[in-house]
């Protein structure tokens, strides 16, 4: 049989198409060629701990240098900008939690929705606890609320943002019927500076922010603020167990620029999941309060969604004003 010309023609154009998609190797393996960025939302020795400790093992496993960027502020959603704006080729990754899922509750303008940004994977459940300044008149959830309510208003308690730490205060102080005054902060570590400086009398924050001071007696716990007691810290009380159903457990997660490809989140959810889940990792992280929590990028995303429902089921419960 006798090919024509364009028969010809088509099979060449097939062979190059052919040995063009051979030769193109897929995006996750041909990634990481540059330094990747972890951009983090709080300020350091504010939440970074997971971060500083893993960042060392991915630039081993991926063979180029992984940078820590903080840009905090605003509940997350100065560096959650950042990140949707990016490229996204998954050199530029991004930090972000429960605030993703509660900012709608106190901000009426946030730049970016769901669909701006993907998520990769969880990374650590937070165990939260309640701190004191030393010279407190107080030292347990009993205590402190008798103590607030009679001396209504005269409190005041920080936080490093709104988000879930915030609503989960407020539903504490709704259940247990006392008023104190807030005071918001960039990050966990100002408003702990401020505690230790005698200038606050409270901080609600994740355990691995505040445990070393407590371990100094610089500062006290007063509760755990999740489900449980903190291991290492049994003796304190967890909120829930004089006030049923209060308790949060706020995470971190690692996302990503809308339009990175899927091999590459895949790649980097499938590389912390592993490094996460080496034992002398997770010793080190649950000495800090911190359990490793991966999830896929499916579950990621799908979670940041139920979470926003859940929430503004919370915040109709304990009437939170409208966001500003």
């Amino acid at each position: 049989m006798t090919m024509t010309k364009s028969m010809l023609s088509l099979c060449a154009a097939a062979g190059i198409a052919a040995t063009t998609l051979m030769s193109t190797p897929a995006p996750a393996q041909d990634w990481p060629k540059a330094p990747v960025r972890i951009i983090l939302p709080f300020t350091p020795g504010g939440g970074d701990q997971v971060f500083r400790i893993i960042s060392p093992l991915l630039q081993e496993k991926w063979k180029q240098p992984v940078v820590i960027e903080y840009k905090p502020g605003a509940s997350n959603i100065i560096a959650t900008d950042y990140i949707v704006k990016s490229k996204p080729d998954g050199y530029t990754i991004g930090v972000t939690g429960a605030t993703v899922a509660n900012n709608p509750l106190f901000y009426k303008i946030i730049p970016y929705t769901y669909d701006d940004f993907s998520g990769i994977t969880r990374v650590v459940n937070l165990e939260m606890a309640l701190v004191a300044r030393n010279d407190a008149p107080f030292n347990s959830i009993p205590e402190l609320v008798a103590y607030a309510k009679a001396h209504p208003g005269q409190l005041n308690w920080g936080t490093g943002g709104f988000g879930a730490t915030y609503a989960g205060f407020r539903q504490f102080m709704y259940a247990s019927g006392i008023d104190m005054v807030h005071v918001n902060f960039p990050g966990w570590s100002q408003a702990l500076s401020e505690l230790m400086g005698g200038r606050l009398d409270l901080v609600i924050n994740p355990h691995d922010s505040s445990v070393q001071f407590v371990k100094a007696n610089r500062i006290k716990m007063i509760a755990s603020f999740g489900p449980k007691r903190i291991a290492g810290f049994e003796k304190v009380p967890a909120v829930n167990e004089s006030y049923a159903g209060v308790d949060i457990t706020p995470y971190l997660a690692f996302i990503a620029p809308k339009g990175t490809p899927g091999p590459i989140l895949q790649k980097i959810h499938q590389d912390t999941a592993q490094v996460l889940n080496e034992p002398a990792v997770k010793r080190q992280l649950a000495d800090l309060g911190l359990n490793v929590a991966t999830s896929t990028p499916e579950e990621t995303d799908r979670s940041f969604r139920s979470e926003t429902v859940e929430w503004a089921r919370i915040a109709r419960q304990i009437k939170l004003p409208p966001p500003q």
